[in-house]
């Protein structure tokens, strides 16, 4: 089932003003919107029916009936769990209360991220990452931190991958890569113009292409081969990228464990392998 009020909420700062105001009438009005037809939303929104039918094919959805019946479906499944109830910080705010919005935050981000991740994309990718001679990681600020953690993932399992801190490094892998290497690239925003270039050299070169992104249209979702879409609402303090931190790592967390578990047998004696044994911790063979 496509999630109507998710991808609205997660496309709508790519919308025109006109068409986030249509977005947003649905997501504050959901139950009324069921029951309206393409005319009367526009009408109460002040906008006009084609501009409703724009925001129905960036959510992709084919136009306002079908958003619709997925609407319908929606609000029968979840009820009010499928509604954010905001919670914004506030000076005033007691740490106490700070724990429980932040934690909040970010657990509503991996629910929300669970109904945006297709499992056929997800398998598709882990095929790629099975076939695949090299795996190159690229990433800047928060997103470079768990492209980091992928590497280290993957490298336990004697995967070959390979991530730098360097911009100009990553660009320069990128335009070295071969179509036998696969891309996983890290952008919530989908709009971080470094990136951007090693996706576009990636293609000149036939690489194919992960995108661990926010579920809104933009150029990386566009370069990408499979896009594996996470939801953040990061309105609390935006540019301390919290809960898009943690829906990434979160997709990162499902591949490895898909991976790993296709090589269930291996997986486990490279566990064991690569294990770095604490001070008084005793040692297991290998088998």
């Amino acid at each position: 089932m496509k999630n109507a009020l998710l991808r609205l909420r997660e496309a709508s700062a790519s919308l025109s003003a006109a068409e986030q105001q249509i977005a947003r009438y649905i997501t504050e009005n959901p139950e009324e919107a069921t029951l309206l037809t393409v005319r009367e939303l526009a009408q109460r929104t002040f906008t006009s029916p084609s501009s409703v039918v724009r925001v129905c094919r960036s959510v992709g959805f084919d136009g306002y009936k079908e958003l619709r019946r997925a609407l319908v479906g929606e609000l029968a499944a979840l009820g009010d769990k499928g509604r954010h109830a905001e919670a914004e910080l506030s000076p005033a705010d007691s740490v106490r209360d700070i724990v429980d919005k932040v934690t909040h935050k970010n657990i509503q981000s991996l629910s929300d991220s669970q109904l945006l991740l297709s499992p056929d994309v997800v398998e598709q990718c882990v095929q790629l990452l099975d076939s695949c001679r090299c795996v190159l990681l690229f990433g800047l600020g928060s997103s470079l931190l768990v492209a980091h953690d992928t590497y280290l993932k993957f490298l336990r399992l004697d995967k070959p991958c390979m991530v730098t801190d360097d911009w100009h490094a990553q660009l320069l892998s990128a335009r070295n890569a071969t179509p036998d290497y696969l891309g996983i690239v890290f952008s919530y925003s989908g709009q971080t113009v470094e990136v951007i270039q090693c996706m576009e050299a990636l293609k000149a070169n036939g690489v194919p292409i992960i995108a661990i992104t926010r579920y809104s249209p933009s150029r990386v979702a566009e370069l990408a081969d499979y896009n594996l879409y996470i939801a953040a609402n990061e309105s609390l303090f935006r540019n301390g990228a919290m809960s898009s931190r943690i829906a990434q790592l979160n997709v990162v967390d499902i591949l490895y464990t898909a991976y790993a578990s296709r090589h269930y047998e291996e997986t486990l004696r490279a566990l064991t392998r690569t294990h770095i044994y604490k001070p008084g911790e005793p040692e297991e063979i290998i088998p």
